[in-house]
């Protein structure tokens, strides 16, 4: 372990530190996000997990988690929630028993497609202060960190392999 003989006392270090800038980046971008979706009472996680079951079809939480880069946890904590408010429904899978997997239901689906605007209006908020050339920029260099760091991730990302049945 790497020890480093003078601590981060400065304010000033710490503004410059790349985990703490984008710590407080995702604190602004979920408030936006809260906001823009306010009327759909969405989440930005539940908001991923109905866009993943939208784009791969029925999913059981493992391969959820992966398409999303969401932990277990979190997983199980939204699906009962979009399961509880009819956005989504599960079953259990016809190739093993013990998994249950889940879709997305049409209201679930009418969710995602009236909320389609704010989601976007939420993302525009959130690199509002950028340029054009600067925010796809700072999408190649998030993508960039996130691709490299990917394994070291709680949850890294996993593209589903096959469709579950």
């Amino acid at each position: 372990m790497r020890h480093d003989p003078t601590p981060l006392t400065d304010a000033a270090q710490l503004a410059d530190m790349p985990g703490h800038l984008l710590r407080r980046c995702h604190q602004i971008a979920v408030a936006i996000f809260l906001d823009e979706c306010r009327a759909f009472d969405l989440t930005p996680l539940q908001y991923v997990a109905l866009a993943g079951l939208a784009s791969h079809g029925p999913l059981d939480k493992a391969t959820l988690g992966g398409a999303t880069a969401l932990d277990r946890t979190t997983v199980a904590v939204v699906v009962k929630n979009l399961e509880e408010r009819g956005l989504v429904a599960t079953r259990p899978s016809l190739h093993d028993r013990r998994a249950k997997l889940i879709r997305i239901t049409a209201k679930g689906a009418d969710l995602l497609a009236s909320a389609a605007a704010e989601v976007a209006r939420a993302q525009d908020r959130t690199v509002a202060p950028l340029e054009p050339d600067e925010r796809r920029e700072l999408l190649r260099l998030l993508r960039k960190i996130a691709d490299a760091n990917n394994l070291l991730s709680r949850a890294p990302h996993r593209a589903p392999r096959v469709a579950a049945a």
